[in-house]
């Protein structure tokens, strides 16, 4: 695929284009993005199973503990979608490559400074309004790592509020979709196993397994919602289908030595 052919056409959208864009790019592609979804959050998955275990742990601790996983869950999916996105699927070694380059922005901005915004309640909406592209910067563009910051800063210039406010929107829906899906696979379960059929709420059983199921599939959902949103940023900012085009026309006057 040449540079000027990109796997979903370049063009502003609204939210609710890319919304509906997501689903789009996740039917095309269901196995290669469900699986390198599953594969980021398994470890996740795996640890909080081990914390629910513990008898002093509290389940609300995962309000502080899912934000910390989101950024590292989603990494590898964020790589994939870069490279699906000019028709190449990355194999699993440019993954592990691509994740061991970008440790260092990663670990810095995504750990150390995150922790202090989450635990600063006050500051963190500078996450989603300064930092909201600090995966897409850190994975898929090769810049030093210092410049990490002010390069999702400038992304998010001038819609800082905006992506809050988008932010907001899909903690509301995801939010309705885990109690959806809790609720719902619980009425399936109990037709199936029980004789009694109550939608009556058992909130002693809601940290369970189907809880965490669709807390990574939201999850999952919107870090492809996300990467659409920094494809939407960079076209909105640097007209990067000008870009695009300009590139290839210039390779194709290479190939024909008419420069």
């Amino acid at each position: 695929m040449s540079d000027h052919q990109t796997w979903v056409q370049i063009k502003e959208r609204g939210y609710l284009d890319l919304l509906d864009l997501a689903l789009v790019v996740i039917r095309e592609r269901p196995l290669t993005l469900g699986v390198t979804a599953l594969l980021g959050a398994a470890p996740f998955a795996a640890l909080n199973v081990w914390l629910m275990s513990l008898s002093h742990f509290h389940p609300l601790a995962f309000l502080y503990l899912f934000p910390m996983e989101v950024p590292w869950a989603t990494a590898p999916l964020t790589i994939v979608l870069g490279g699906l996105m000019f028709g190449e699927r990355p194999t699993a070694w440019q993954i592990v490559k691509t994740l061991a380059r970008s440790f260092v922005p990663m670990f810095f901005f995504q750990c150390l400074v995150r922790t202090i915004l989450i635990s600063c309640f006050v500051f963190y909406p500078l996450v989603p309004a300064r930092l909201g592209f600090v995966n897409e910067v850190s994975l898929l563009e090769r810049g030093q790592w210092r410049s990490v910051y002010r390069r999702s800063a400038n992304l998010s210039d001038q819609r800082g509020g905006d992506l809050l406010g988008q932010w907001l929107v899909q903690l509301f829906f995801g939010t309705l979709f885990v109690l959806g899906f809790w609720a719902g696979t619980g009425a399936i379960l109990q037709t199936l196993l029980t004789s009694e059929v109550t939608w009556e709420p058992n909130w002693s059983d809601f940290f369970d397994a189907r809880t965490h199921l669709a807390i990574w599939v939201a999850i999952a959902f919107f870090a492809v919602v996300r990467f659409l949103t920094y494809l939407d940023q960079r076209i909105r900012l640097e007209g990067w289908e000008v870009r695009l085009r300009l590139r290839s026309v210039g390779r194709s006057l290479e190939v024909d030595h008419r420069w």
